[in-house]
């Protein structure tokens, strides 16, 4: 049954973007449900207010007089309508708002899940634009679009089988001219996916601008280049505007018509029992074809044909900028996360020992490229390693594999006896060896928000004495007590106010606040000058005791304190002696 209501559903989507959102509204049909039923009754007081009024309007032409019944029917269907309208509105905002919700949340969970994988859909800044931008983008096709599409259907039916018995021209007049309205509706509409396309593309592109431009402002300034970059930005906000305008235009243009059509539609219902009640129709001279109640009823619920068209026209540029926007965020979804190789599943365990991390042959290719060449090593609990190598030799992809982002590599690597490739296969297992770690990227990566709140983000609520300990250990109670606010002092994105050696300090607080046992850093003297270097790398010796630590680094700062010196090569994995470091 499911299956043939997917394949239903699947027939009439004809576009994968409109299948996408049909399978997001799934998981809110119960309120579409209630939406469609609050739709049939706010029908059925349309029709009984048009009536009641058209009594009472008839009564005071004819006669001076009007049944207070009728007043009181008519008076009540109007304020029926109006509850019922708000209830449906109330319904299908809250549809969307748990659909958006739930969209922003799988997004989220895949690019985690995708880790720097997710360089291969987009930059950051841009991503982030799908993710909240375009995300809330889909808020208009949700809330007011798809539970329309019921209504105009309904309403426009309900009004034909009102007006069938009274008027057959009527009737002809209401089924001529409403597909003009629709037709119309669908060209413009397609005009305004594309406008809707090029401002989504011209957005990203600006977004990316924006983050490259605050990260590389001081060697911007330093290389006098301020000027340059500043043209560029204007050229792109330019840009954005235009398809902002031309986006606009297009809405203004198809309402306008929309309007138009709607209005003339109307004239003519409104010439012709006009004309009827002066007994002046040239086929029918001297006779009313509709009586007065009968021809107010008309004149009421024409406007009411058209209403839910005009709105449906104008809320199909919602449709199409959804389906814009639905194009990126399916980009994100359809990125395959880490592939799971069967064959190491069946493989014996090669850890040697009781070792905490063993590789054996490991190697990885990505895209015909040869990302890590085969290496051979054992790191065990509480040993701190050095690994040094070129760039572009495979070092930061070994804690990239390490991280668990990705399966498809050569070769075995277990963590604790059991394979990668086992972890990978359960999420509880990847969670809690991911808890295990601490990250150290090259760049730290900050929140806005103060220096506390980016400590403390994604851990549990440490005691204040641990935080204060943390400090200590890190030497970040050095720059952090002077400042006014303490650990409540603001920090933005890119760390400011803060030096390079200090932003390295808070990620080595931050990882003693996460109870982390193995630690794996990523170039964490890159960017520092020599002595501020040697200072990030002393405070790390005192504050990684007791810790797993694979440090990569170039050997131009020297890690004397390692346990092993690894030499990562084209030809393979080499241990230097001890001695040699130091």
């Amino acid at each position: 049954m499911q299956k043939k209501k997917a394949a239903k559903q699947t027939g009439r989507a004809k576009t994968p973007e409109a299948i996408f959102l049909n399978q997001l509204a799934e998981s809110q049909s119960a309120r579409y449900r209630a939406a469609k039923g609050i739709g049939s009754l706010f029908v059925v007081a349309l029709v009984v207010q048009a009536w009641a009024f058209a009594h009472v309007f008839a009564e005071l032409a004819l006669h001076q007089s009007f049944s207070m019944l009728f007043l009181f029917l008519g008076l009540s269907a109007l304020w029926l309508r109006a509850f019922l309208s708000f209830l449906r509105e109330r319904v299908c905002t809250s549809a969307s708002r748990h659909i958006r919700y739930d969209l922003r949340k799988k997004l989220l969970s895949h690019l985690t899940k995708l880790g720097p994988a997710r360089s291969r859909i987009d930059e950051d800044a841009a991503l982030s634009t799908r993710v909240y931008e375009q995300v809330d983008a889909l808020d208009d096709f949700f809330s007011r679009y798809k539970p329309q599409v019921f209504m105009v259907v309904l309403i426009p039916c309900a009004i034909l089988l009102s007006v069938a018995p009274i008027s057959w021209i009527a009737l002809g007049v209401f089924i001529t001219t409403a597909p003009l309205v629709i037709v119309f509706m669908i060209f413009v509409g397609h005009k305004a996916a594309q406008a809707n396309r090029r401002q989504f593309n011209v957005l990203a592109m600006l977004s990316n601008q924006f983050m490259d431009l605050s990260v590389g402002l001081a060697e911007l300034k330093r290389l006098g280049k301020t000027q340059q970059a500043k043209s560029r930005l204007s050229d792109s906000s330019g840009e954005y505007q235009r398809t902002t305008m031309n986006v606009l235009y297009l809405a203004f243009l198809s309402t306008a018509t929309l309007e138009l059509f709607a209005s003339l539609s109307i004239a003519m219902i409104a010439l012709y029992l006009g004309l009827g009640l002066l007994e002046s129709l040239p086929w029918q001279v001297g006779e009313s074809p509709v009586p007065l109640a009968q021809a107010m009823f008309l004149l009421l619920l024409a406007p009411e044909f058209y209403l839910p068209l005009r709105q449906l026209g104008n809320d199909y540029h919602a449709k199409q900028k959804a389906e814009a926007a639905t194009t990126d965020l399916m980009a994100i979804i359809n990125t395959e996360i880490a592939i799971v190789r069967s064959s190491n599943l069946k493989e014996e365990n090669t850890s040697r020992d009781n070792a905490l991390i063993c590789f054996e042959n490991l190697s990885w290719q990505e895209s015909g490229r040869q990302r890590l060449a085969a290496i051979t090593g054992s790191i065990y609990e509480g040993e701190r390693v050095w690994l040094s190598g070129e760039s572009g030799i495979g070092k930061s992809s070994l804690l990239y594999l390490l991280l668990g982002f990705d399966a498809a590599y050569q070769g075995q690597l277990s963590v604790k006896g059991r394979h990668l490739s086992e972890l990978l296969t359960c999420p509880q297992t990847l969670s809690k060896w991911r808890r295990s770690l601490a990250w150290l990227p090259q760049t730290p990566e900050w929140v806005n928000g103060s220096i506390r709140r980016n400590l403390l983000l994604g851990i549990t609520p440490p005691t204040e004495l641990a935080i204060e300990d943390a400090l200590l250990k890190s030497q970040c109670d050095e720059f952090i007590k002077p400042l006014p606010d303490g650990l409540d002092t603001a920090l933005t994105e890119i760390g400011t106010g803060l030096s390079g050696g200090q932003m390295q300090r808070l990620s080595i607080a931050r990882a003693l606040l996460s109870g982390a046992e193995v630690w794996l850093l990523d170039e964490p003297c890159s960017g520092l000058d020599q002595e501020t270097a040697q200072s990030v790398l002393a405070t790390l010796e005192q504050a990684s005791k007791g810790k797993t630590v694979l440090v990569v680094s170039h050997d131009t700062h020297p890690i004397y304190w390692a346990d092993k010196h690894w030499s990562l090569t084209q030809g393979g994995l080499y241990e230097e002696d001890k001695q040699a470091i130091a």
